[in-house]
């Protein structure tokens, strides 16, 4: 899994830097992940209802759920931002919002619906904010190592969403110090990538890859 591991970190830098500015292709490939993780961890419980086992139909299942993600977020754009915006919406409502006024229980999955619904909403209507937001959330937890192909697996032999969910402050050592990797990279991709607009990049970008400017605009 190393060479998978550090394609996501790969991705997940591109992400961090250039999400929103790459339009079209991030939102694709904002879908591709949503799909594959998906098709990762739900695999073993679809191929085991039709019968069939194997690494062939494993790997089918997460190729497939990758392209079914992509394929649906290029095809309704309109839309697209707005299903890893409730994503993200749950987890913050999860792990950062319900921790404020509760230990647990089932108030915590209807705070994760309504947040993710909020999400959804504010991604559907300011569709470039929340693409830099979101480009920005989920490059920085692949580039931090805040979620990886181990986390996944956790996921899907407890098929439970918990392995995969993460303190947003927790620290990593680098260079002999104590440093909180996902926070620092979500920023700095909040200001790369709104820099990029106001700079004028996302233009000139739009004249080297057809398609950028189709989701979040190219005006500005």
């Amino acid at each position: 899994m190393a060479l998978v591991d550090i394609g996501l970190l790969l991705v997940g830098l591109v992400l961090v830097f250039f999400g929103a500015a790459l339009s079209v292709y991030a939102v694709s490939l904002l879908g591709f992940l949503i799909g594959a993780g998906g098709g990762y961890v739900l695999a073993p419980t679809v191929l085991g209802a039709f019968g069939a086992q194997g690494l062939v139909g494993f790997a089918v299942a997460v190729i497939v759920g990758g392209l079914l993600g992509a394929a649906l977020s290029y095809v309704a754009l309109s839309f697209a931002t707005a299903i890893p915006s409730f994503v993200v919406g749950a987890y913050i409502g999860l792990y950062v919002i319900t921790p404020v006024f509760t230990e647990g229980g089932l108030i915590r999955y209807l705070v994760a619906a309504v947040a993710g619904i909020a999400g959804a909403v504010l991604g559907f209507t300011l569709t470039k904010f929340a693409l830099v937001f979101i480009t920005s959330f989920v490059g920085a937890a692949l580039a931090s190592g805040a979620v990886t192909v181990a986390n996944l697996t956790t996921a899907r032999d407890s098929f439970s969403p918990e392995p995969i969910l993460f303190d947003p402050l927790a620290t990593t050592p680098f260079v002999g110090f104590e440093v909180p990797l996902f926070g620092v990279l979500f920023v700095l991709g909040i200001l790369s990538q709104v820099g990029l607009f106001r700079l004028g990049w996302v233009a000139k970008i739009a004249t080297v890859l057809p398609g950028v400017g189709s989701v979040v605009g190219d005006d500005e």
